[in-house]
């Protein structure tokens, strides 16, 4: 599975850089450079651990997440408990940082390996969402606090595809935190409410869905998969959601099983996937670097 995940460098002026963590082929953490603007600025070159390097934690199938807190830059991702001498396996899965440092910070049953961030604006405070549970067709939804290092369980959100991705941002301007997710369709969860929301059908399990808030629209914005494995965006202002559009005629097809990442910079929603067939787009807002393709959406 091609696990990824993208945060906007806050080191570099006017949002214009993107930092894109993966997955290496070695289990461990990647980092690719990508252009946060909408110009033909891309950089080159990507940095992971070599093969001889030490074993990668870094699960697979899995997802990865990336957020900006406090000033620094934190991915967290799904991995693999170290096993203690004659040990063979584990009934658990770690859900660690793995960048800037490797720490743990909580734990999963064995087969939910899908996580999602959000953070407020400035970073002030961030919040790390995972499944739990033992019912094979139950999921319990969990936040877990970077500030508190607490978790708090919402037992509202149940209905739950085995393999759905995870999604969620923060809305400044309502200070509120919003998790989709796959169940019987694309559904929508604000954190502490009572009820879930379905948003739009989904075609088949396994969607990949990612989510990022604009400031400057004051809208959320959903991308996910559909039936022609084309990428199809559902805006929402304020309480309501809009109509789904498929307009990424241009970009390339996602690859089965990749990840979907989104971050929002310069007026621009950028994606990143691996394409199902390698090599650059036709388009003109896509390109495809390091075996990942960068779509840059216009939005209004």
């Amino acid at each position: 599975m091609a696990t990824i995940a993208a945060v906007v460098n806050k080191a570099v002026a006017d949002d214009k850089s993107v930092l894109l963590f993966y997955r290496a082929q070695s289990g461990q953490l990647g980092l690719s450079l990508q252009s946060g603007t909408g110009q033909e600025d891309q950089p080159a070159g990507t940095w992971e651990t070599g093969s001889d390097d030490y074993e990668g934690y870094i699960m697979s199938p899995s997802h990865m997440a990336a957020t900006y807190y406090r000033g620094v830059h934190l991915v967290a991702a799904v991995t693999m408990p170290k096993l203690a001498e004659g040990e063979e396996e584990v009934d658990h899965r770690n859900i660690s940082l793995v960048s800037p440092v490797y720490q743990t910070l909580t734990t999963t049953t064995l087969d939910f390996n899908r996580i999602a961030m959000c953070a407020k604006p400035d970073g002030d405070e961030g919040w790390l969402y995972y499944y739990d549970g033992t019912n094979p067709d139950q999921r319990t939804l969990k936040e877990f606090s970077l500030m508190t290092g607490t978790s708090t369980t919402y037992d509202q959100v149940f209905s739950v595809k085995p393999s759905s991705s995870l999604a969620a941002w923060y809305n400044p301007d309502m200070k509120t935190r919003h998790v989709v997710f796959q169940g019987s369709s694309i559904t929508e969860y604000v954190v502490g409410d009572t009820q879930i929301i379905p948003i739009v059908a989904a075609y088949k399990a396994s969607i990949p869905i990612a989510a990022v808030y604009s400031s400057v629209t004051k809208k959320a914005y959903v991308y996910y998969i559909n039936a022609n494995n084309a990428i199809q965006r559902i805006p929402k202002g304020g309480s309501t959601w809009m109509t789904p559009e498929m307009y990424t005629v241009n970009a390339p097809p996602i690859a089965e099983g990749s990840q979907l990442t989104v971050v929002n910079a310069n007026g621009y929603n950028h994606l990143f996937y691996v394409p199902k067939d390698s090599g650059s787009s036709n388009g003109t807002k896509a390109a495809s670097f390091s075996s990942f393709t960068h779509f840059v959406d216009e939005i209004s």
